[in-house]
């Protein structure tokens, strides 16, 4: 049950990137000047980009809400979502303690990646 919920949360958590897609860039500007605490102008290349990366990340949320819905059927996906999971987490890290991070916002990203991850991988087979 445990894994199920970890997938539920993965995929919510992916997925909300649909909302990136659907809003218009200068929205997710300010969101994401406000979550950085870093003024940025806005510029379409970067709207385009952030649109294509979230088109990704919902696409990721679906295969989370796939293993959530039919995972059993499929139990070797858990384990390689699980370990995507702690990859993001590792990469996430090493990106935040290279550029020297120091937003409270990117411990969210470490929570959201072990505590999806980890539960994945201790109950697959």
């Amino acid at each position: 049950m445990k894994d199920k919920i970890s997938a539920w949360i993965a995929g919510v958590g992916w997925g909300i990137s649909i909302y990136v897609t659907l809003i218009n860039g200068e929205s997710v500007f300010e969101f994401l000047r406000y979550v950085s605490q870093t003024d940025f102008i806005y510029h379409p290349m970067l709207d385009y980009w952030g649109k294509l990366t979230g088109m990704a990340f919902t696409f990721i949320g679906l295969g989370f809400v796939f293993i959530a819905v039919r995972g059993g059927k499929y139990p070797e996906l858990k384990k390689y979502f699980a370990w995507f999971q702690i990859i993001c987490f590792v990469g996430v890290l090493m990106a935040a303690l290279r550029i020297d991070l120091n937003s409270q916002i990117y411990y969210l990203d470490f929570l959201f990646f072990l505590g999806t991850g980890i539960p994945m991988l201790l109950t697959s087979r």
